[in-house]
């Protein structure tokens, strides 16, 4: 993906993703990398580097250390679950990207988004379904964004162990919605996403 973009005169190219869209509890984490074009060229490719959904955590913590290795520039930034609750989750998405696009120390010509979307920032997006799967830089991403969601939520399972977020990341496992029926939700649950949403309306809030 990015060979064609440099051929058609585009020299930076950032590739983004996100983790944590789906989450019951937690924040978004959206990551956001840029490799040199040399880089991008090299015969070598970028081995270890998959979609961060596909991968160990022992391979995704090498992976990590080959983008930080290689690339210009790699930044991340989280939107709150109070946030996503207020806005929606799809203007979190955008939130987050215009907060990389503002703070990151190099302007790409075109952002490459994993996912179907239509966001109006200062760059040129181009959404790619399934982009983990077509472009390094977006895969790179993607590794980046849950590296860092899942440090914080392995904090966080620390306050609250009974949601198992160590485990589950804030993720609807079985467990997980089990423990919202049981003893309620705590201040880390998104109340806009279902159980809890439907819990509030009901009235059984913790």
């Amino acid at each position: 993906m990015e060979k064609q973009l440099l051929v058609c005169g585009h020299d930076v190219i950032a590739g983004v993703d996100e983790a944590g869209r789906g989450a019951l509890a937690g924040p978004l984490c959206v990551g956001l990398v840029i490799y040199d074009r040399s880089c991008i060229l090299s015969s070598s490719g970028m081995p270890g580097i998959n979609d961060s959904k596909k991968l160990s955590v022992k391979k995704r913590t090498a992976a990590l250390g080959i983008i930080a290795g290689r690339c210009l520039t790699a930044f991340s930034v989280l939107v709150s679950h109070r946030t996503i609750d207020r806005i929606n989750i799809n203007r979190a998405t955008e939130l987050a990207l215009v907060r990389l696009l503002e703070r990151i120390p190099i302007r790409p010509d075109v952002v490459l988004l994993d996912g179907n979307f239509s966001f109006k920032v200062s760059v040129p997006v181009l959404s790619i379904p399934q982009g983990d799967t077509k472009s390094v830089s977006i895969a790179s991403a993607s590794i980046v964004a849950k590296v860092q969601r899942d440090m914080i939520l392995d904090k966080l399972d620390a306050r609250y162990p009974e949601y198992g977020f160590k485990t589950n990341k804030g993720y609807g496992t079985r467990r997980h919605i089990q423990a919202i029926y049981d003893i309620g939700f705590s201040p880390l649950h998104r109340k806009s996403y279902e159980p809890v949403k439907s819990l509030i309306s009901g009235g059984r809030i913790s």
